[in-house]
């Protein structure tokens, strides 16, 4: 499928901005009324809620964090997509490292548009 090359970029543009610390380019992948969905807890709605404050300690604190893809699922027009795998992040200063599964939906309006990511759920545990 023609998105599949996009959605590897886009990947690769979450783990670029997250090496570089890059705040501003990680929000900036989210839709403005995005989902965050974590384990015990209700979904909180807007990219400038949880999902900046996340993104915030973690480049304050100068955390590592990557996705890898696992799984990816396209929709026959190009405009919606599931990408499943595996997050990683450790905020050394705060001794917590922690794993797990993430699951995104992201969507654009039309194949020359950016994805975004519209829900973000996932689970953690701590890393061995």
């Amino acid at each position: 499928h023609p998105a599949y090359e996009s959605l590897i970029a886009f990947n690769d543009s979450f783990n670029d901005h997250a090496a570089n610390h890059n705040i501003e380019g990680l929000v900036a992948l989210y839709d403005e009324d995005a989902y965050w969905i974590a384990p015990d807890a209700l979904p909180a709605q807007g990219r400038d809620g949880v999902p900046r404050q996340t993104i915030t300690f973690m480049a304050t604190n100068k955390g590592d964090l990557t996705h890898t893809i696992d799984d990816m699922f396209i929709s026959d027009d190009g405009t919606q997509a599931v990408l499943m795998g595996v997050t990683a992040a450790s905020v050394e200063s705060q001794g917590m490292a922690f794993e797990g599964t993430y699951i995104y939906v992201l969507e654009r309006d039309d194949v020359a548009d950016r994805w975004q990511v519209v829900i973000d759920m996932f689970n953690t545990h701590p890393a061995d």
